[in-house]
């Protein structure tokens, strides 16, 4: 019910869905680079997997070489070859 009301909202004010559920935005640049706004923390990281925690599950990014290219509270930039993008309900 309280996300319905906030879904009409976010419509009616015509504001970012993301900003107003608190949903994770992602954006795939190429197979280059990831970068996810709201997220709730980094769960794992080394050079091949990235998991990712979010309000709706952890967001898992397989490839090759990462490196966090920023970091902040609200969002991560990720940049290395992206291959596979996942979220799961953990």
């Amino acid at each position: 019910m309280k996300r319905k009301l906030k879904h009409k909202i976010s419509e009616s004010l015509e504001m970012p869905k993301e900003v107003v559920l608190d949903i994770p935005c992602i954006r795939i640049i190429g197979t280059e680079e990831v970068e996810i706004e709201n997220h709730k923390g980094i769960v794992e990281y080394n050079s091949n997997i990235v998991r990712v925690s979010s309000n709706i599950g952890t967001i898992q990014i397989k490839g090759e070489n990462f490196i966090i290219k920023e970091i902040s509270q609200d969002s991560i930039v990720l940049s290395g070859k992206v291959e596979n993008v996942k979220l799961s309900n953990e």
